[in-house]
């Protein structure tokens, strides 16, 4: 076999891999994201989710690196809303994320800040989301032509990485619309 016709195989197998894989809705929401929170000079925020007295969401964005994302209950809400209050969102989102008060997280690391990937741009760089409190890696779905691949089937796959994206995107909204209202932000050197 020659080398343009190995190369078109290889190209072949992976563009049939990527049409199995569902799409990111995430994508582009991250993209807005990004922007907005770039146009307001910040690296992080929280807020209080709408519907639930004692829910938080925070993000905090590194353009091009990565996007952390987390939604959670917080037990002791006046906590979460001294930070708020203080603009120091990023020692929200780390009470969010790792604080012992904090219970029925979403957790997104979104590798990348590109939004949520069925199939990893570069091997070894898949997102990651925790719900439920359990860990997923986002790295594909098993080939069925391989017997010794520990990945999940593609259909059992597919309904997390969508339920995941879906709920991600719903978390990118209602902190882009909170961005939106806000006027006054702390500058970024502000945020700790």
């Amino acid at each position: 076999m020659t080398r343009v016709a190995l190369v078109a195989a290889m190209l072949a197998g992976a563009s049939m891999v990527s049409a199995q894989a569902p799409a990111s809705m995430s994508a582009a929401k991250v993209k807005e994201l990004t922007a907005l929170m770039k146009a307001k000079k910040l690296e992080a925020f929280a807020m209080r989710e709408s519907l639930f007295e004692n829910r938080f969401l925070a993000v905090m964005v590194s353009p091009d690196v990565q996007t952390l994302a987390v939604s959670a209950l917080y037990s002791r809400p006046t906590d979460i809303e001294y930070w708020i209050y203080q603009k120091d969102y990023a020692h929200a989102y780390g009470d969010l994320v790792s604080g012992t008060m904090a219970t029925e997280r979403f957790y997104v690391q979104d590798i990348l800040g590109d939004g949520l990937m069925a199939v990893p741009v570069k091997p070894g760089v898949a997102d990651t989301v925790t719900m439920g409190g359990a860990k997923q890696l986002l790295e594909g779905f098993a080939d069925p032509k391989k017997k010794n691949d520990k990945r999940m089937a593609l259909d059992a796959y597919t309904k997390i990485f969508s339920d995941a994206d879906k709920k991600y995107c719903s978390l990118l909204d209602a902190v882009m619309t909170e961005l939106k209202k806000s006027s006054g932000v702390a500058p970024i050197g502000d945020v700790r």
